[in-house]
């Protein structure tokens, strides 16, 4: 005997398109890390057109401390019949509590709607690059190829079979977004062929009475094997384990499930179909994603009416992790037949569809814009005790407020390293940031709040002449430039301090010759020490003529020692050039071949 194969009813509408999310930091707060409770007068999701309208950016800046941004593209989706005015009616309220119920619950997917032995599953690997790099970097590290190593990416390319330029992306240090560094910008936001994999999505409707069967896998090699996968099977089995008979059918097997929020009766004049269907709103999905990568809440918000595509979420904490995705609301009114009547009585029904998550988003909310310098460095001598330096400055000017810290350092001459001489730090964060530098307890010196003065007791009118700067350092560990630098000395004769400006602010910490006045040293020529940097448009090309003036050269002890490194040496000299448009560079590989070794 054989049996009619089982109906599936696929329900396809419109995928949110275009969803991005940005995290804005305005200004800090010190329970920044812990409180997730967000401003009360930002609803989180602005649950109208008009409501929109009401909180503007500059609200938002001046008020608001942090919260991501999310925007998408309006549904696609073109309203028919008696529903066709429903996307431009701002009165048209998805939440009316008189109509639609008070929970998400009357809003059903659109993998929801089929037969009882069916459901809908939809697979999307917003990870995979991350977790690529990581294997290529352990690949690299096995294989004692370091980043620095010019042959990193080519070996590994011959190795795996991968282009060059997408190996290089995996294995990009700066890959990692939790890595703090000192002066630390936002990089321009690259997009390789991993990105597009992200975004691809697979769908597919499965017979529940498989599931148990597939997700059964124990031994140690399955990745089922895997806590996670394991704790997901058992909810699949507990959740889509299918109630009917194997053998035997029922309605429920053969028609589709609907989940109307309203139905009315009708006579029998009218006809069984899609009598409207028009596009009333969104819901965005929130997920909190710990660092091991698990799911820890997941939150859901309305959006009303088809325009509304901004979301505003306020209630999230410094340094954690979220995804989102938007989901589409359809709103579909139908005659159907009731099946539970015996007269096949005519119903006319509402539904609210939800299409299918958008593409997943994951937002950082961690800031990486260092302060900037401290402005207004004064120096004066402490004349009531006899000696010490009194140095005043102000607080950097910036619209984040999270400025913590200010190191002082001196140094004897631009030939030297500057030494930190003292760390004010004033932090009142309720918990704490974890610092990229570390200064020596017994120079850190706790207050209450904002110190913007110290002394240093050390100088004296016999001592040699220092020179000075200030660095700022905010709440998150990201550290300014040096102020401006100055030697400060001691005139005897005149009873007076002696100041030089050495350099403008602005000087890198690793770097504090960068803008140093070229009079205090014969070697350089300008006001900056990248004075190699070549700027030109307008060309595809490049000739490169090596000159040197020399082979050899007698060095400050009297050793002799080679010009340059020739390529039958081992010797490599690099370029780096750079796209200031694409935002895009590469670096280009000079040898230089000696000839009089070679004949």
């Amino acid at each position: 005997m054989s049996l009619p194969s089982r109906k599936i009813t696929v329900v396809d509408v419109p995928d949110v398109q275009g969803v991005e999310a940005k995290f804005i930091y305005n200004f800090f707060t010190p329970d920044e890390r812990t409180n997730s409770s967000g401003d009360p007068r930002v609803p989180g999701a602005f649950y109208n057109e008009e409501t929109q309208t009401l909180v503007n950016n500059n609200t938002l800046r001046s008020e608001v401390p942090r919260y991501v941004e999310v925007n998408f593209e309006p549904s696609s989706f073109t309203a028919f019949g008696t529903l066709s005015q429903v996307n431009n009616e701002v009165t048209t309220k998805l939440v009316d509590l008189s109509e639609y119920g008070e929970s998400l619950s009357n809003i059903a997917s659109e993998d929801q709607i089929t037969n009882e032995s069916f459901t809908s599953f939809r697979e999307c690997d917003s990870n995979g690059k991350n977790r690529i790099g990581k294997k290529v970097q352990e690949l690299s590290s096995i294989l004692g190829l370091s980043f620095s190593d010019s042959d990193q990416s080519l070996a590994l390319s011959d190795l795996l079979g991968v282009e060059r330029n997408l190996i290089q992306d995996l294995i990009s240090p700066y890959n990692d977004k939790k890595t703090l560094f000192v002066n630390k910008l936002d990089e321009a936001e690259k997009f390789t062929l991993f990105d597009k994999a992200a975004s691809l999505s697979l769908s597919s409707l499965l017979n529940k009475r498989t599931v148990e069967w597939m997700m059964m896998g124990g031994d140690d090699v399955s990745p089922l094997s895997t806590l996670q996968a394991k704790d997901m099977s058992k909810i699949i089995q507990e959740n889509f384990n299918a109630t009917a008979n194997p053998v035997d059918l029922n309605v429920s097997d053969v028609h589709p499930s609907l989940y109307p929020y309203k139905i009315e009766p009708v006579t029998s004049e009218n006809q069984v179909g899609i009598i409207g269907a028009a596009t009333v709103g969104y819901v965005v999905v929130k997920k909190l994603i710990t660092p091991s990568g698990r799911i820890q809440s997941i939150s859901e918000y309305l959006l009303e009416g088809k325009n509304s595509t901004r979301y505003v979420d306020a209630a999230v904490v410094y340094g954690a992790k979220y995804s989102y995705s938007v989901k589409a609301i359809y709103r579909v009114d139908a005659i159907v037949e009731d099946d539970l009547d015996a007269n096949k009585s005519l119903k006319k029904i509402k539904m609210l569809i939800a299409s299918r998550p958008s593409k997943v988003i994951t937002a950082l909310t961690e800031e990486y814009q260092p302060p900037l310098p401290p402005d207004g460095v004064f120096y004066r001598f402490n004349y009531d005790k006899g000696r010490g330096l009194l140095i005043t400055w102000q607080m950097p000017p910036g619209t984040s407020r999270d400025v913590k810290y200010f190191q002082i350092f001196r140094r004897k001459t631009i030939h030297e390293p500057f030494q930190c001489i003292a760390q004010l730090d004033f932090d009142n964060s309720f918990l704490k940031t974890v610092k990229p530098e570390k200064v020596r307890k017994s120079l850190v010196i706790k207050s209450p709040g904002a110190v913007t003065f110290f002394e240093d007791k050390f100088f004296n009118r016999d001592r040699d002449d220092f020179i000075y700067a200030v660095c700022a350092v905010d709440a998150h560990g990201l550290s300014s430039n040096y102020s401006a630098q100055t030697l400060v000395g001691f005139d005897k004769i005149k009873n007076l301090i002696t100041l030089k400006s050495i350099s403008p602010p602005g000087g890198l910490k690793a770097y504090p010759n960068f803008f140093i006045d070229p009079d205090l040293d014969d070697n350089i020529a300008v006001d900056s020490f990248a004075q190699d940097a070549i700027f030109d448009s307008g060309h595809t090309k490049i000739k490169v003529y090596f000159t040197p003036d020399a082979k050899t050269v007698q060095v400050s002890d009297n050793s002799i020692a080679k010009g340059f490194i020739s390529k039958n040496e081992g010797g490599k000299y690099k370029m780096h050039l750079l796209n200031l448009d694409l935002q895009k560079s590469t670096t280009a590989e000079i040898e230089i071949e000696d000839l009089q070794q070679t004949q």
